[in-house]
């Protein structure tokens, strides 16, 4: 066979094993959002509350609230029965305005908040009430479980004046406390001369809930906590997730306004901004700054959610929440992760 002969057979065998050109453009479509639907919004403390009251000597009533919880909602706007909510509560936080009785409550005789510091509400179901709705799921509390139901309504969503979104619900909820083992000292139960226990039964709850989302932004204020913003939309997340650590390593006093929550804060902007990828690096270099915080692993898994990463967003919540088992967020992205995905 001839040099030439050979040649062309030669080219013949690389066109045939070598993949076209139109192959190597192809790319495989990206991964669907484990959140797709919803939208996250984080309880805000400072304009919700969890109150409650019990009767007293049946004749008046104790009143009182939890002021520290957390939680994360996960709305379909379109469908709110599709949504779901995780709430934690601190039960060190209960308060009745009075020292002496909060002391009390707070012993082992009642809620004995050492041994069981946090009570936790996961829905299981919202359906259609009327004009409401009715919010359904497991509630542990006092080491105990029972399932729950709470008619609730929807008060609307707002833009506040930073251009984020709020929203806000109010419910209700009546629980029997010795359905959850918190009794107390006998005396407290004996039955008063009216007929009525001096610690009533029932308890009543009312709620008022808003959440909060950070909507998509090109610019934030010029000011130097957001200079790592600035970097970001000047030479992208990873130089600027480069140049953070280099300076945390050597001059740390430098980054004194680029703190947890404002690398948190740009983080999430980035997710809601379609730049999950990005907020990825932001995240990772938190993580890293910041160990001992659940911030960082919650920002990374929320980052994998939206970008489909099911095994990486498992991973980091888990993560998150060894951390902090209050990590909601992180357990409203395990809840949906850990669901199989449809063939």
């Amino acid at each position: 066979m001839s040099i030439r002969s050979l040649l062309g057979a030669a080219c013949a065998l690389v066109l045939l094993v070598a993949p076209s050109s139109a192959a190597k453009r192809t790319k495989a479509p990206p991964a669907k959002s484990l959140l797709e639907g919803v939208e996250l919004y984080q309880v805000g403390a400072a304009h919700s509350s969890i109150e409650f009251s019990v009767a007293w000597m049946g004749i008046s009533r104790v009143r009182g609230a939890f002021s520290d919880f957390s939680g994360t909602l996960a709305l379909d706007r379109k469908d709110l029965t599709r949504s779901t909510a995780t709430i934690v509560i601190r039960t060190k936080s209960l308060t009745t305005f009075n020292e002496r009785r909060d002391r009390d409550l707070k012993s082992v005789d009642w809620f004995d908040v050492e041994k069981f510091p946090t009570a936790v509400f996961s829905s299981r179901e919202v359906a259609r009430q009327g004009e409401g709705y009715l919010l359904r799921g497991p509630l542990t509390l006092h080491g105990v479980t029972k399932e729950i139901e709470i008619p609730f309504t929807l008060n609307g969503f707002v833009h506040d004046q930073n251009g984020d979104e709020r929203v806000g619900f109010e419910g209700r909820l009546e629980l029997n406390r010795k359905d959850y083992a918190i009794v107390g000292q006998a005396r407290f139960n004996a039955i008063m001369e009216i007929g009525k226990a001096m610690v009533g039964d029932q308890v009543e709850l009312p709620l008022a809930v808003e959440g909060i989302r950070s909507t998509p932004k090109d610019t934030l204020p010029d000011r130097a906590a957001d200079s790592l913003w600035r970097a970001i939309m000047a030479h992208g997340a990873a130089p600027a997730a480069k140049r953070y650590r280099d300076l945390r390593a050597t001059t740390p006093d430098s980054l004194m306004p680029v703190n947890e929550y404002r690398l948190n804060a740009v983080g999430i902007a980035l997710v809601e901004g379609g730049k999950s990828a990005d907020a990825l690096e932001v995240f990772k270099a938190m993580a890293e700054a910041y160990p001992q915080s659940a911030s960082g692993p919650v920002g990374m898994a929320y980052a994998c959610a939206t970008l489909g990463d099911r095994e990486n967003a498992v991973v980091h919540a888990d993560r998150a929440v060894a951390i902090n088992p209050g990590a909601t967020r992180a357990l409203e992205i395990l809840r949906r992760a850990k669901v199989a995905p449809a063939n």
